[in-house]
């Protein structure tokens, strides 16, 4: 199933956060996306109802080996090629509202809205500085270890204020029993990965 999605998203980890929202473990997921990966994103939303709304802006990947939720924001008329950010829903309210928060960069809002864990989301909003952007900690814990997330093998989609943050491994639970569901191969990849990677 991961396998499958991940043709139309581009990655196993966007093609998880895609079922958590179908299976409703997230109410709004944000990603990013060049023009020409649009179309089929679009009509994957179409054929299973949800709401997709567009940045009105692009983003200038500075560092493309940085994990990082911003970039150098851009017109979307700036002829260089940038990626938009996609606000995914059931509800066309949370897509729209989440476009609107991060339009008007309140970091905070959209972190709540995008199901953060709050203390991660005030650890993002008091770390994160356009000189610091990747804000990974070491992890001893699996279920918050983004270590191997180049590699495509990562549970949670947010910074962690700790690596044994409970609302984190809570949540990262959570999102491996959606897994374990239709893709029980994946859970098994994940969890293997970032065992053997945790410090």
């Amino acid at each position: 199933m991961i396998k499958k999605l991940s043709y139309i998203f581009g990655s196993k980890t966007h093609a998880q956060e895609i079922l958590f929202l179908l299976h409703d473990a997230k109410e709004v997921v944000r990603q990013g996306f060049y023009a020409e990966e649009l179309p089929k994103i679009e009509k994957f939303c179409r054929d299973f109802n949800l709401i997709i709304v567009k940045s009105k802006f692009k983003v200038l990947l500075a560092d493309a080996e940085a994990y990082s939720n911003k970039g150098i924001r851009v017109p979307e008329d700036d002829i260089r090629e940038g990626m938009y950010f996609v606000y995914i829903s059931k509800s066309e309210q949370k897509a729209c509202l989440a476009s609107y928060y991060e339009l008007i960069s309140n970091d905070r809002d959209l972190g709540i809205l995008l199901g953060f864990p709050c203390c991660c989301v005030d650890f993002f909003c008091q770390k994160f500085t356009v000189n610091k952007q990747n804000l990974e900690l070491p992890s001893t814990n699996p279920f918050t270890n983004l270590s191997k997330r180049a590699q495509d093998l990562v549970i949670l989609s947010h910074f962690p204020c700790r690596s044994d943050c409970q609302d984190s491994i809570n949540l990262a639970k959570r999102y491996l029993d959606v897994l374990m569901k239709v893709d029980s191969r994946r859970v098994e990849e994940l969890l293997k990965a970032l065992k053997d990677s945790a410090n």
